[in-house]
């Protein structure tokens, strides 16, 4: 029996049965939309009777923190910090404070390839409808970058304030990842112990799917979207995400820029086509996912030695290469599509 799940970059589906194994139901799946995002809440059919319960309790959670959040919402938390920046300090709820927190713990441990102030610079390139029709000129990127300092953020108490004006606070990077956290929490707290939760590609498992099997992710080829690059195994517990410039680009004088902004350049990040990082916990992986595509595998490598994480690096350039740490290499199955290589500095 295999089960395929369709999301944005990763593909989830449970492993075969071995033929001794008691025949399950197949794992059942709700999907809605959330953080602008597809997501779903995946069970083992043997579970099937509590699917409702927890993709209710999915729903609130997410909900919840997207209002905290979402700076496409002007009565968030985060979108209230950023107008207030350079006037003072504001209440923020205890999440947001949270992940906040976090997101200057991942500034510090990635040399600022991670940082959540970078709105200033992503609003200059302006990723989507209204794209730009050429380069930013080098004063108004001097003039953005000069906006973009982590290290900025001020948090005393249940307060955060952003002390110079037009600084401005997107927890794109790392919100995600930390509401599937979250919502992996309350299933877990709802009794439930073998379960997935997929956010947009951010994903969190617990227990497994099925009798002797266990839930694996396959890895899109970003040069083919409709193909996989290999399997990966997932432990209990662990959690996985991808960063790409595949499906969100812009592309000025014939040249394709990704989404993902290199805070220290001003510049989007160049010389990779997607990273995949499996770490303890969403939020984690999410940030990582972020920053080691900015840095790249040689950056990535020294930054990675300070975690518990693994990752999987797709260099920029056909035919598709993955550069993997060693613990990948026993989760990983490739597809026959990819070389595999062990990442440089292990």
């Amino acid at each position: 029996m295999r089960i395929k799940y369709h999301v944005p970059e990763i593909v989830i589906f449970g492993a075969f049965l071995s033929a001794c194994a008691l025949i399950e139901p197949e794992p059942v799946t709700r999907t809605f939309a959330s953080m602008g995002t597809r997501t779903s809440v995946t069970l083992p059919g043997r579970d099937a009777d509590r699917i409702a319960e927890a993709e209710a309790r999915t729903r609130e959670v997410l909900g919840r923190l997207e209002a905290e959040m979402s700076v496409y919402r002007p009565d968030s938390a985060v979108s209230r910090l950023n107008r207030l920046a350079g006037s003072g300090p504001t209440e923020v709820p205890a999440d947001t404070l949270r992940v906040l927190e976090l997101s200057r713990e991942y500034g510090r441990l990635t040399g600022g390839a991670f940082d959540v102030t970078v709105g200033p610079l992503v609003r200059l390139w302006r990723f989507g409808k209204d794209r730009p029709p050429s380069i930013p000129s080098d004063k108004a990127l001097a003039e953005q970058r000069a906006l973009v300092d982590y290290s900025k953020i001020r948090l005393e108490g249940r307060t955060a304030f952003l002390p110079q004006a037009g600084m401005s606070v997107d927890l794109g990077g790392i919100a995600k990842g930390y509401a599937v956290d979250q919502a992996w929490l309350e299933c877990r707290g709802l009794g439930l112990r073998s379960f997935l939760i997929d956010l947009g590609g951010n994903i969190r498992v617990s227990g497994t799917p099925g009798n002797s099997t266990s839930w694996n992710v396959q890895i899109r080829n970003p040069f083919d979207t409709s193909s996989t690059l290999g399997t990966l195994n997932l432990e209990p517990g662990w959690a996985v995400a991808s960063s790409g410039q595949y499906e969100r680009y812009v592309v000025i004088e014939g040249r394709r820029y990704g989404h993902i902004i290199d805070p220290r350049t001003g510049y989007p990040a160049a010389g990779l086509a997607a990273v995949t990082v499996v770490a303890a916990e969403a939020a984690i992986a999410d940030a990582l996912s972020t920053s080691l595509f900015v840095l790249g595998p040689r950056a990535g490598a020294v930054v990675l030695k300070t975690t518990k994480a693994e990752a999987v690096f797709i260099p920029d350039k056909e035919p598709a290469e993955l550069w993997v740490t060693p613990g990948i290499e026993k989760r990983l199955v490739v597809a026959g599509r990819g070389a595999v290589r062990r990442l440089p500095g292990w």
